[in-house]
């Protein structure tokens, strides 16, 4: 593992990115212990006060460009194995690239893509922001009855601790998609969060309500719509509902 660590900085996954640019090898990490533009999907802020782990692994994987779209959640599965093993918890996944613990937000991924060669990508980033040890006062008032750290899980352990076991459950998700992506989606499907509950989705026509129904082989998530009708939905177009 390659390591560039910084005390403050502003994204390490747009660090990462313009590292894998310039040649960077797969394993290289950037690790900062705070960030002060950190990015979640879509162009949202993610808060990354001290005392949560936040970095981003450079990878060159070797997949079938139909698996791509299920790295992220291969490596939410690693992720939540690598958080088992370390500190005891059992986080659920909240598809896309969420990881939940006692009804509360622990932690995200976001997955990006450099340019795409032979119908691949050159290099993938995927960052990482666990809610270690953070205070509740660190974070925005709106934010603090949302979000859970380990520490509040009664897992006694640093980010620096958790790094190196973070990361080598990350090298390995590619591979495990090679080798058996059914049993990398079955692993998922475990930790399902979202399965059963309400939620609503964009209909095009405003958002309509619908329930969980789980994770489908391509990646995207199953929904039921208020008629029982299936649907199967990409990133962006479901949220949590919660009248």
């Amino acid at each position: 593992m390659l390591l560039h660590h910084f005390s403050v900085l502003g994204s390490t996954s747009s660090h990462a990115l313009d590292l894998a640019r310039q040649g960077a090898e797969q394993g290289t990490v950037v690790h900062a212990d705070q960030q002060s533009g950190g990015r979640g999907r879509g162009g949202k802020q993610f808060c990354s006060p001290p005392g949560g782990l936040y970095f981003s692994l450079i990878l060159r994987p070797e997949l079938e460009p139909a698996d791509l779209p299920l790295l992220t959640l291969a490596a939410g599965v690693g992720l939540a194995a690598g958080l088992h093993k370390a500190a005891g918890v059992q986080p659920l996944l909240k598809w896309p690239n969420d990881l939940y613990l006692a009804e509360r937000k622990l932690g995200g991924i976001l997955t990006e893509s450099g340019p795409l060669r032979a119908g691949l990508p050159e290099f993938v980033v995927i960052g990482v922001g666990i809610n270690v040890a953070a205070l509740p006062e660190d974070f925005p008032p709106e934010l603090r009855n949302k979000i859970i750290t380990l520490a509040e899980a009664g897992a006694v352990i640093s980010p620096a601790e958790l790094l190196p076991l973070l990361v080598n459950e990350l090298l390995a998700a590619p591979e495990r998609l090679k080798e058996d992506k059914v049993a990398v989606l079955a692993a998922w499907r475990q930790r399902d969060y979202l399965l059963g509950r309400p939620l609503e989705y964009d209909s095009g026509q405003g958002m309509t309500p619908a329930v969980g129904a789980g994770l489908a082989e391509d990646g995207r998530y199953v929904i039921l719509d208020r008629c029982g009708g299936e649907r199967r939905v990409t990133a962006g177009e479901i949220r949590m509902n919660t009248k």
